[in-house]
């Protein structure tokens, strides 16, 4: 069983190991791109690694959602995993949306400054 400090040692080395892995995401396989095709597809990867969820419907622990997703769906069935798809999809939604928007607001500021 996990005790208090453990649960949120655990999170927070879950959190620095997705950072770390966004990091090299962005470092290994968009080296390349500009910035605003690396936020497309940043912010997106980021809200499925890094969103929570509650472990059970019922519970008063969190954990990542999309662990949380797929541990109940392999064990359980489509059915117990819709607590930790909803809010995975809504977070993901939202950075998707966020980074079309800075995607879009990069391109006016870019086209106001050419003569």
């Amino acid at each position: 069983m996990l005790t208090e400090s453990s649960y949120h040692t655990a999170l927070w080395v879950y959190a620095l190991a997705a950072l770390a892995a966004l990091a090299m995401f962005n470092l290994w396989f968009l080296p390349r791109l500009r910035w605003r095709l690396r936020a497309v597809l940043t912010l997106p990867v980021a809200a499925l690694l890094l969103t929570p969820a509650l472990i059970a419907p019922d519970a008063d622990t969190w954990a990542p959602a999309l662990i949380v997703a797929a541990f109940q769906w392999l064990n359980q069935g489509r059915e117990a995993a819709v607590h930790a798809l909803r809010p995975l999809a809504l977070f993901t939604a939202a950075a998707l949306l966020l980074a079309v928007a800075l995607l879009v607001a990069a391109a006016r500021i870019q086209k106001r400054r050419e003569p």
